[in-house]
């Protein structure tokens, strides 16, 4: 009777659970989940094109499934492809990225974070990815092979990617936030390029990371390159780990390693107090971490030299991100919140919406790097 009781209570309590649609309309095992680790949106004739994938199942031998169905809606396309999945049930609430094709953007931005924000299964930390230049349907159905998929080449991009801070994709709900108080937003980007001899047999097309876009207008108003995303950590004060490489005055290609300093910011402001610029100072230390030849970091000359050399590569790439956001008139770097919190209230209220003079505020830009040592014994 005791063993009935509990069986009872375990049965009304997986029925309870309304957050997580477990089993959303046929009551199946375990073994019939299909688990939906990505999901892409496109917008296609009017309709929107929803694509699904999993991982590869190495335990029971399987490779990636990979789906797509259509609909007026993102619901209404997510029933489409239920209804023809008869041989399992879809389980999404382990979704861990959503692609976005960067045409379909204007048409699918919003109601993709509105589907997101309200749904019971997806996380609101989940990143989005604009594809850049392409559908997120060729990017989750045409990339990998057989025995590795785009949720495997994602999860190998976010492991890849810098760590200790640095920039990171960001999330539905830090895009909608954002979207919400400033009117634009940085995402994550991604291209599909071909892959390389040593990838799988079969995969003609792999995802590469392919900087950020910058979201205004609800679409894809510009993208800030990959290069520059070393440079985009300094402006917003991440200061992730990058490897950026220099030529010194002998030829050599040398890889320095930057990891996280400090970046500050001080609003200028004249007689009368009202704000005439942005001053940003960015200081790091930085290593060598490969060098085509030998260095000589024991002679302080040749040291000075390679921080010339990189603070000059920072300083290009920053110049090029304040630039984008002068002429955009989008302030996706966040400055009227740092400028309000090291102003007084009097300044705040004189200063007015930082979009309004963004594209004639004077920013000055410095960088101090300090190359502390070599990762190579030889280099002394």
């Amino acid at each position: 009777m005791r063993r009935m009781l509990c069986n009872l209570i375990i049965t009304g309590l997986l029925f309870s659970l309304s957050g997580c649609a477990l089993f959303p309309s046929r009551l199946h095992g375990v073994e019939r989940l299909l688990v939906v680790q990505a999901l892409g949106l496109d917008a296609a004739q009017g309709e929107v094109q929803l694509s699904m994938a999993s991982a590869a199942d190495s335990a029971r031998g399987e490779g990636p499934v990979r789906m797509s169905g259509e609909g007026s809606t993102i619901r209404a396309a997510s029933n489409d492809i239920v209804s023809r999945a008869t041989e399992e049930e879809l389980f999404c609430a382990h979704t861990g990225v959503i692609l976005l094709g960067e045409e379909s953007a204007p048409q699918l931005l919003g109601a993709a974070l509105r589907y997101v924000c309200r749904s019971r299964e997806i996380r609101m930390d989940v990143p989005l990815y604009i594809v850049r230049g392409e559908s997120a349907e060729t990017a989750l159905l045409e990339t990998g092979g057989e025995r590795i998929g785009a949720v495997e080449i994602l999860e190998a991009l976010t492991a890849a990617a810098p760590s200790r801070d640095g920039f990171a994709p960001p999330s539905v709900a830090e895009i909608a936030g954002r979207l919400e108080s400033g009117g634009c937003a940085l995402a994550a980007a991604v291209a599909c390029t071909p892959a390389s001899e040593q990838e799988e047999e079969g995969s003609p097309l792999t995802l590469s990371p392919a900087g950020c876009a910058v979201i205004q207008n609800g679409g894809v108003a510009a993208f800030i390159e990959q290069e520059d995303i070393p440079a985009l950590d300094c402006l917003i004060g991440a200061q992730g780990v990058h490897d950026i490489v220099v030529t010194d005055a002998q030829g050599q290609r040398v890889t320095l390693q930057t990891a996280p300093g400090k970046t500050s910011l001080r609003p200028l402001r004249g007689e009368s107090g009202s704000l005439t610029g942005v001053e940003i100072a960015v200081t790091l230390p930085a290593s060598v971490a490969e060098i085509d030849g030998r260095g000589a970091l024991s002679d302080a000359a040749y040291a000075d030299a390679l921080a010339a050399l990189l603070e000059r590569e920072l300083l290009s790439g920053m110049s090029r991100v304040v630039q984008l956001e002068k002429t955009l008139r989008a302030d996706f770097l966040g400055l009227e919140d740092r400028i309000a919190l090291r102003s007084s209230a009097a300044a705040r209220r004189a200063d007015g919406p930082l979009t309004d003079y963004l594209g004639t505020l004077g920013i000055r830009l410095s960088v101090s790097v300090t190359i502390s040592h070599s990762n190579d014994v030889r280099d002394g």
